[in-house]
């Protein structure tokens, strides 16, 4: 088996089980939808926006080498095949005759100016780090791009399947600048009006190089912030797909009859980001100190209402290399114990107590209420917090900026591979580090995972790695949840729902009316 086979095999063994593909139907040509989205798109360009919402849009333009199918294996996408002649190499053949929204043909050298964008640090791409072992991009001809390492990569595929190997026209991001507020690729719908706040309608790409392809005319993402009325809107049938984030709300979707639904795995999870170059939280015992003050448990009863786990840096989709529920209960800081608690402020040096501000955002239903049990639970061991509830954008900036804050909280998303949910955020250099987190020890072993393809290698090397962040406390992560619960009309056919709720699959969907 080559490696390619095995890490396509590997990628796709956590969720294979769980997902059934849709039923064979005849399919329908022409029509549109609705799509309910809960947020706006925050910038449209792949390479440099940092907002989940905004991958809701953008994903349905671009395209890249490889993608993921349902069952989230990869699979070819604008590069028909790829070889790995040895670890340090990666040759990918590319489709021909592929042609932009702006009808010119993509060639190799868009593929090379793509990921040298993604690449280049003054882009600014949080994704950057996925080719962190790249020493170089090389045309070999008009349909062929070569990747020469400096080491050999053992997420490497994976994590550039998707929107890290998106590709982009040059001569667009030229013209405008950035492509945040265009947007041209290669993908099954082009972009033909967005109304920020409101929504984007897409039209199908007549140009599309899968044959028959997409089969809906287009479709239209409509913004409808709050839960309870995009579950309205579906009832109603003005809108045909949505996806609700508040559990409250879903167990009503549940109770519904006659709408389709789907069940994820857990991969998104809540990151506490601790800011460790300023006080109080450059002082390892008082971040101990906040993580001991914690009752995980109370805080998924009480804003999940149970649905959600345990979890440390890598969420419990990631199998095999996350701990197991037991092993993740049992790792330092992770009980709530006052009288610990006491120690590590006497310690701290502040036997009294401290306070901090939090920021977070009421971006996702979660968010504010998580703060709030978090706050009551800190206060009974003297931890006074704050709560400073910003507008998205602004916290986004924060984050990216990895300044003016001392605790900072949002969720990230599912990832291919453990190492998209750490390298950036907790290596010393990793392109988003916004905790400031420096441990010798750490950034060795997530080098070193990365560096070998030995597949028993590296989960022993992520169970080590979870145990040292569960230790110094650059980031808490209180609980993991699935993704998003998808919830659609039964007149939408061929839709199927996927572990990173991305939702490119509306290129195989219909509607019967």
């Amino acid at each position: 088996m080559t490696r390619r086979q095995v890490l396509g095999l590997l990628l796709g063994l956590f969720c294979s089980t769980l997902w059934l593909a849709a039923p064979a139907e005849a399919q329908k040509r022409g029509g549109t939808l609705v799509v309910g989205n809960d947020e706006d798109a925050v910038g449209l360009d792949p390479h440099v926006s940092f907002a989940f919402a905004s991958s809701n849009f953008y994903e349905h333009v671009y395209t890249g080498l490889t993608r993921f199918n349902a069952r989230m294996e990869i699979e070819a996408d604008l590069a028909t095949a790829w070889e790995i002649p040895n670890p340090t190499t990666y040759v990918f053949r590319l489709r021909k005759g592929v042609k932009f929204h702006n009808g010119r043909e993509m060639t190799a050298e868009d593929v090379k100016y793509s990921i040298d964008r993604v690449r280049d640090k003054q882009t600014g791409s949080p994704v950057r780090d996925t080719y962190q072992s790249v020493e170089a991009v090389e045309v070999v001809d008009r349909s062929t791009v070569r990747l020469r390492l400096s080491k050999p990569d053992g997420s490497l595929l994976s994590l550039m399947t998707g929107r890290a190997s998106f590709v982009v026209p040059r001569e667009e991001v030229e013209k405008h600048g950035n492509l945040q507020k265009v947007a041209v690729g290669t993908g099954p719908f082009k972009l033909a009006e967005h109304v920020p706040g409101d929504f984007a309608r897409f039209v199908r790409n007549e140009h599309y190089y899968e044959p028959g392809l997409p089969y809906l005319d287009g479709f239209t993402i409509k913004v409808i912030k709050d839960e309870s009325s995009r579950l309205a809107a579906l009832r109603k049938g003005t809108v045909e797909l949505t996806w609700i984030k508040a559990v409250e709300i879903e167990e009503l979707a549940r109770r519904e009859r006659g709408l389709a639904f789907s069940e994820t795995p857990e991969a998104r999870h809540l990151y506490i980001w601790l800011n460790t170059k300023e006080p109080p939280f450059n002082n390892v015992k008082l971040r101990q100190a906040v993580a001991a003050s914690l009752n995980r448990q109370e805080i998924i009863d009480t804003v999940l209402m149970g649905r959600g786990k345990l979890t440390t840096a890598i969420p419990p989709a990631t199998v095999p290399y996350v701990l197991s529920q037991a092993e993740t209960a049992a790792l330092p800081f992770y009980k709530q114990d006052y009288e610990l608690v006491k120690r590590l402020l006497r310690e701290g040096g502040q036997p009294n107590g401290f306070e901090f501000t939090f920021k977070t955002s009421p971006h996702s239903p979660d968010y504010v209420p998580a703060a709030q049990v978090i706050q009551r639970q800190l206060a009974k061991a003297a931890i006074t917090m704050k709560i400073e509830q910003m507008e998205w954008g602004a916290l986004l900036k924060n984050y990216r900026e990895r300044a003016n804050f001392q605790a900072l909280a949002f969720a990230r998303i599912w990832y291919p591979d453990p190492e998209g949910y750490t390298w950036d955020t907790l290596h010393s250099k990793g392109s988003v580090n916004a905790a400031h987190y420096a441990n010798p020890e750490a950034d060795r072993l997530l080098e070193a995972q990365s560096a070998t393809t030995d597949m028993q290698r590296r989960i022993a090397i992520w169970q080590d790695l979870q145990r040292i962040w569960a230790q110094d406390v650059p980031i808490i992560w209180p609980y993991a949840m699935r993704t998003r619960y998808n919830v659609w009309q039964p007149s939408l056919k061929g839709f199927t729902p996927m572990a990173n709720a991305s939702r490119v699959s509306l290129r195989h969907a219909w509607v019967e009316r």
